[in-house]
């Protein structure tokens, strides 16, 4: 192992060289037009008006058509795409995305992106009325002005109010998917929650790992910074990196990422923070940051309208605030690291054998731990298919959403009686009497190791990234075989979780929710569908590995049947042999 060790250097230089300052998009010579005071009063007007605008609602709709009046009273070509969606949270609503069309000189498209929906009066989380009146004072910038012809654009310009943007994205993942200027877009800017009290923020995050153009990521920072005279935040390398493992995006850019669009989301609030103070639409607007962030828009755009196309790849890229690491380094240095661990399982395994350990039993108790963690995603699609967990399209789940807020205890408590049932049955063949020998201990680690080494393999190959959250295990539990007293065993075994756990407190913090609150939201992320069932799959497949490692650390393992050869029938198999031999009979006698 520390000779296959040596081939990790070549990445790790590789990955040091790929770290390269990124460019800045020039500054158009235009100043920017944006009026916060009309901005401001359209913010409060549309608030106001209608400040309970949950899709679906009567309220919504009439939100949606005022949008389109407004916006089209600007002599600008307006569209409406209306559809049917089971949204998690609100069931089957009718949605509404509008959409007005800035002819540019090029049918390349630039995308400006706003979600008008928010969650009702009582819930101020998502609300948008600041990005959705700034949507209308960019458009006013190409209107007519007088005798004068309306500014014509380099690229076509798009400015998009969705729906659903509040509970996951609805209306963008719909326009990203299905709209002939999606497939023509290059770049997309969202603003959302622009006019609050908070930090100015870039977040880049994306629903596969992927990154937008390093340029665009640049320049939207140094915009903001210009116009804000504040240096916005972006997410930590840990935190990109466990965006890019779960893979995980909160933002509407995310959806836009997904169809290989190059997006960043502006705003100046966090995801699990309200933008407006409840009971009072408007009290919370900033007129002041509702005009920097406006303006640094309308500059961000003429940037890269004036910028080439090309440009605006969406590589997964690594943001070091004014540098960037490439991608395909990362993920060769994550791929590699594995390489030294899975030689070391595969030389253990092949000792073992030689040596004559008895690793039947040892890979029959590893099979049991993995039936029963399949078993326990088995439990979590019925707790979706049975109402307990939300379900519905494969969107972010709102941080608001009763899933965080109002756990389901009853059904929660029932699956859980469940699951302990299944342990129960599943360890009766797990668990004997007596000390361990040597041997059958050895024979333990080596299985368990053997499909750890496997499991890594496969998760570096299909998702790499998600390798950030295996390695401590791998390399941590690489040294329980080797020490004899518990209590190291016990900080070894401990050491190895840090990984998941790190990852369950970074999202914890990125989306303001208690541990325990944000490892149910997981959960719903996984009956929904966002989160993949590959990605479950290989989850469940490394626990298998945890829960015999760790039964070995704390001194509770024993061999399948307590070593038996060959091992004597179990449950299913006394269930099962009796109906399969029955069958038999039966094919025999037809024949």
């Amino acid at each position: 192992m520390r000779v296959s060790a040596l081939i990790v250097i070549p990445a790790v230089l590789a990955l040091l060289f790929s770290v390269s300052a990124t460019g800045t998009l020039p500054r158009p010579q235009l100043e920017p037009l944006f009026d916060q005071e009309a901005a401001a009063t359209l913010t409060t007007e549309l608030s106001s008006r209608f400040p309970s605008r949950v899709p679906g609602t009567p309220e919504s709709a009439e939100a949606a058509l005022w949008f389109n009046q407004t916006i089209s009273a600007f002599g600008l070509e307006v569209e409406e795409d209306v559809w049917v969606e089971d949204v998690p949270e609100l069931g089957q609503v009718e949605l509404r995305n509008v959409f007005a069309v800035v002819p540019g000189r090029s049918d390349r498209v630039i995308l400006l992106v706003a979600h008008r929906d928010n969650a009702g009066v009582s819930q101020p989380f998502g609300d948008n009325a600041s990005g959705t009146s700034a949507l209308i004072e960019l458009a006013r910038g190409y209107a007519p002005r007088g005798s004068a012809a309306a500014p014509r654009p380099q690229r076509t310009l798009v400015l998009v109010s969705t729906d659903g943007g509040a509970f996951g994205g609805a209306g963008a993942a719909r326009f990203a998917a299905t709209s002939p200027y999606a497939d023509a877009a290059f770049a997309a800017i969202v603003l959302d929650g622009i006019a609050g009290g908070g930090h100015p923020r870039v977040a880049f995050a994306g629903d596969d790992p992927r990154a937008p153009a390093p340029a665009l990521v640049r320049t939207a920072l140094t915009r903001v910074a210009e116009h804000t005279g504040t240096e916005p935040r972006i997410a930590g390398v840990l935190t990109q990196l466990v965006d890019l493992g779960v893979p995980f995006a909160y933002g509407e850019q995310g959806r836009f990422l997904a169809a290989s669009i190059a997006a960043v989301t502006l705003t100046t609030q966090e995801p699990g923070e309200p933008a407006i103070p409840v009971g009072e639409p408007a009290s919370g607007i900033s007129a002041r940051q509702l005009g920097d962030m406006g303006r640094a828009t309308e500059v961000l755009v003429g940037s890269i309208d004036a910028g080439l196309s090309s440009a605006f790849r969406t590589p997964d890229s690594v943001f070091l605030r004014d540098r960037v690491a490439s991608g395909w380094t990362v993920r060769l240095t994550l791929l590699l690291a594995v390489v030294p661990f899975a030689l070391g399982a595969l030389d253990l395994a092949v000792r073992s054998r030689r040596r004559g350990l008895p690793l039947g039993p040892a890979l029959r108790a590893l099979r049991t731990r993995l039936f029963f963690w399949l078993y326990a995603g088995l439990l979590l699609w019925f707790a979706g298919m049975a109402g307990i967990l939300p379900t519905g399209a494969a969107l972010p789940l709102p941080t608001y959403s009763t899933l965080a807020s109002d756990w389901p205890v009853a059904g929660l408590g029932l699956l859980g009686i469940a699951l302990a049932a299944g342990w129960f049955l599943g360890r009766r063949r797990i668990a004997g009497p007596g000390p361990r020998t040597p041997e059958e201990r050895l024979a333990g680690y080596t299985a368990a190791f053997a499909w750890l080494a496997f499991v890594a393999v496969v998760i570096g190959l299909a998702e790499p990234y998600a390798l950030t959250f295996v390695l401590p295990s791998l390399y941590a539990w690489l040294w329980l075989p080797l020490r004899t007293r518990m209590w190291t065993r016990v900080l070894l075994f401990a050491a190895g979780l840090f990984g998941p756990l790190a990852a369950l407190v970074i999202l914890s913090s990125e989306l303001s929710l208690g541990l325990l609150d944000t490892s149910l939201y997981l959960l719903g992320l996984t009956t929904v569908g966002y989160i993949s069932a590959g990605s479950v799959l290989l989850a469940l497949a490394w626990a298998a590995a945890a829960g015999q490692l760790g039964a070995l650390a704390f001194g509770r393992y024993a061999p399948y049947a307590d070593g038996a050869e060959p091992p004597p029938a179990g449950v299913v198999r006394r269930g099962l042999g009796p109906l399969i031999a029955r069958s038999r009979e039966s094919y025999a006698r037809t024949r």
